[in-house]
């Protein structure tokens, strides 16, 4: 009878010590998968000028943008450039950067994420490249975009407000 209390009470304590180690191990795996999914990115970063003048349409390279133009946030405006677009492949932890003719700089990083979500970090410069415009960490949906507002912009030939339109979609 000893023996087999021994038995029982050696099973029970090993039972008890491995539940904690395999519960901690799933959790972990779980969390490494969901990081580790998405390995790659590819991402178009486009220049938009953003005019009050104009008579509202938006041109064929911008469609991608209607639904956030057409938005309370940019009523203001009725005119739509492309100044330029920038495609960047990310790699994990990678830092991948596009500088536009205007002067502007980007910068993307793909932190992680998984088939519904990537994480990235994004830095913009200014035009004359002195200052950061932006430098943050930040979570989207995949394919989302992310619209930041560059501030005035004007050259010989227009002038507006700039924004910069990143989207990036991932893959593992």
């Amino acid at each position: 009878m000893t023996h087999r209390k021994k038995n029982r009470l050696l099973t029970t304590v090993l039972a008890a010590g491995l539940v904690p180690v395999s519960a901690f191990a799933g959790v972990f795996s779980l969390a490494m998968a969901a990081d580790a999914a998405v390995t790659k990115a590819s991402c178009q970063v486009n220049a938009v000028l953003l005019k009050k003048e104009g008579d509202g349409t938006i041109p064929p390279e911008l469609e991608f943008l209607k639904p956030t133009l057409q938005t309370e946030e940019f009523e203001n405006y009725k005119g739509y450039e492309l100044i330029e677009r920038k495609a960047l492949k990310l790699a994990l932890d990678t830092k991948s950067e596009a500088t536009f003719t205007i002067g502007h700089r980007v910068g993307l990083t793909l932190l992680g994420g998984d088939e519904a979500r990537l994480k990235l970090h994004a830095d913009l410069s200014s035009r004359d490249g002195t200052k950061s415009l932006l430098s943050t960490d930040y979570s989207i949906n995949n394919n989302g975009l992310l619209m930041i507002g560059a501030g005035a912009y004007s050259d010989e030939k227009r002038s507006g407000k700039l924004f910069f339109a990143i989207q990036c979609g991932g893959a593992g």
